[in-house]
């Protein structure tokens, strides 16, 4: 099938030395991808192009239409369509059952009830968690290209990626992040994900159900967030900032002088507190 491209040129005016001159900077391409489940139309995804199957799959798993990728009897995508059908809906496709996910997540189809302790023997260096960190920055093409991407990785003990996830929205990420290892057997008890993403209840619902036994982010936890974290026995870390890693604020840019990380719940996973 013909790909969308991942960015465009688009003219603007731009401030620079003071002065507005024109430039023609790259901006993010938003492609839609209309999901039918067993023949309704279940939602149309704003999202990057690629990796389409992977989005379906975490998408349908972290909303509990699905407990395993086996619950999918197949999946084909063609045209910005993704035909889908299910051998095993875990719970009844939402009526009506066409609505937009956007980059805040769309609808949430289970609530907190269904989610499992997890269980992991997972143990991390703190300098394992900055390494991560510091890859996912180091490998995303998409933001430096266009600085309009969120991003997810699936890391190993070591810090070595599994895989690199960027897209318009902290949700499409862990969709695809979580689709592309239920497609993989990827076992996510053993490995731990970091994010660019704010860690809200709805993003810790989808990661909680997945098995990650460590999650860190580089921006903030909310309350509820952090409730879900506890409640699953995941050990949850926000403001992940390494030094020389650039923030940016509303009128300027900051470097972070010293390594810092807030851990909100499961300290015992990090070793190397002091």
């Amino acid at each position: 099938m013909n790909r969308d491209p991942i960015s465009v040129k688009m003219p603007c005016r731009k401030l620079d030395n003071g002065r507005f001159v024109d430039a023609d900077p790259a901006v993010i391409f938003e492609s839609e991808l209309h999901i039918t489940v067993n023949g309704e139309r279940l939602a149309t995804a704003s999202l990057l192009p690629g990796l389409e199957k992977e989005f379906v799959t975490g998408y349908l798993f972290g909303q509990g239409f699905i407990k395993t990728p086996k619950d999918i009897a197949s999946v084909t995508v063609e045209n910005r369509a993704a035909e889908v059908t299910l051998s095993n809906p875990t719970i009844p496709l939402p009526t009506p059952t066409s609505y937009r996910i956007v980059s805040g997540g769309g609808r949430t189809a289970f609530t907190n009830d269904h989610l499992s302790p997890i269980e992991s023997d997972l143990t991390l260096e703190k300098k394992v968690v900055f390494q991560a960190m510091n890859r996912l920055f180091d490998m995303g093409t998409v933001y430096k290209e266009t600085e309009g991407a969120h991003a997810a990785g699936i890391f190993t003990p070591h810090a070595e990626a599994v895989c690199i996830i960027e897209d318009i929205g902290r949700h499409n990420c862990l969709d695809k992040a979580i689709g592309y290892a239920l497609l993989r057997n990827i076992p996510l008890r053993d490995h731990f994900l970091v994010s660019t993403g704010r860690m809200s209840s709805e993003m810790m619902a989808k990661l909680c159900r997945a098995g990650f036994p460590v999650v860190a982010t580089k921006t903030a936890v909310t309350d509820k967030g952090r409730e879900i974290a506890l409640a699953c026995g995941m050990t949850l870390i926000g403001f992940v900032r390494d030094t020389g890693m650039k923030i940016h604020t509303d009128m300027s840019v900051r470097i972070i002088k010293e390594p810092v990380m807030k851990i909100y719940t499961g300290a015992h996973r990090i070793a190397g507190l002091s």
